[in-house]
């Protein structure tokens, strides 16, 4: 979905939500920061010049992806961390151990300052976007910001690109035998969501690129939409 390995797309967007988190989720050179689905590490590769040494880590299903990360040696030098996310999923870790619904991340209360996914929550159905969220609080200091991109059905779930017909629970979805490819939400779910956690959204809604409609504006130009919540100190 958002074209994340080589090309001018891969610096380009990395640089970008970088910005964003300096932007909108107070990131700093001192801060501690999680990403969950950090793939091949577009996005470590832009906050490698803004970190201090050893303040990332990274999970993600994916082994290649994260062997990439781990072999890297820019990250290496960084200190970054980089570990398996053991979760099971349809698309890209049908062989997981523990299902989204109900897993666990091992990292300790309160950890994080910065806590993002981004194309994460669009592969996800409702009963495990919501541990995810449940969790993310958790880990998440108080005054600390979590960032995620998605696929907002906001103004609406049909569209000139990507459509989402199919509707179970909370999410909307492409494809009805494998719905992983491709998931939408409300924002409203997200915002009750964190709000039952003690977050609350922090800015706008950043609008992405993905509906291909003259009449819905991209302030972003990033194929995804993005969404700040923060926790309350």
């Amino acid at each position: 979905m958002t074209k994340q390995f080589g090309g001018r797309s891969f610096d380009r967007f990395g640089v970008q939500l970088a910005e964003y988190l300096k932007k909108y989720a107070n990131l700093n050179s001192q801060s501690k920061v999680l990403e969950i689905g950090c793939g091949c590490g577009r996005t470590a590769y832009a906050l490698s010049r803004i970190l201090d040494d050893g303040k990332f880590f990274g999970m993600d299903i994916e082994k290649k992806s994260l062997e990439s990360c781990q072999q890297n040696s820019l990250f290496r030098r960084k200190g970054f961390r980089f570990e398996y996310l053991d979760v099971q999923n349809d698309e890209y870790n049908p062989g997981g151990s523990n299902p989204a619904s109900s897993y666990k991340f091992p990292y300790e209360d309160n950890a994080y300052d910065v806590i993002f996914l981004v194309s994460v929550f669009t592969h996800m159905l409702t009963d495990d976007v919501k541990n995810y969220i449940t969790e993310i609080s958790r880990m998440l200091r108080p005054g600390g910001t979590c960032m995620i991109t998605t696929f907002l059905m906001d103004k609406g779930k049909e569209t000139s690109g990507i459509s989402f017909p199919h509707r179970e629970k909370d999410h909307y979805f492409y494809n009805q035998a494998m719905p992983e490819v491709a998931v939408g939400y409300l924002s409203e779910f997200y915002v009750a969501q964190f709000a039952s956690h003690g977050l609350k959204q922090k800015h706008d809604i950043v609008w992405g690129s993905w509906r291909n409609m003259p009449e819905v504006v991209s302030t972003s130009g990033f194929p995804q939409d993005i969404l700040f919540f923060t926790k309350e100190k």
